[in-house]
């Protein structure tokens, strides 16, 4: 599933998730942002994968202090992901 998000900041956020017995089975977070250090992008995909929503909202959350965005917020990818978990209803 693709969700396409426009920040505050008016940059696009995209989110690729797939989902299976509610829990993420792959994620790709993608845009037109900037993060430092964007080794951490990934490393987040990976810490996402097998977790279930409630799990992988508390691992964005660790994020915080590790992670700097430039044109969208830990807050827009928590959005986003739960956006694609409702649409799954």
């Amino acid at each position: 599933m693709k969700i396409i998000k426009r920040s505050n900041a008016g940059k696009t956020l995209v989110i690729d998730i797939d989902f299976k017995d509610n829990v993420i089975t792959d994620i790709c977070i993608s845009g037109d942002y900037f993060a430092y250090p964007e080794t951490l992008i990934e490393e987040l995909e990976e810490k996402l994968k097998g977790k279930t929503l409630t799990e992988a909202l508390k691992i964005i959350d660790a994020y915080k202090d590790k992670l700097t965005l430039l044109g969208i917020t830990l807050e827009d990818i928590k959005q986003a992901i739960k956006d694609a978990y409702d649409n799954l209803r």
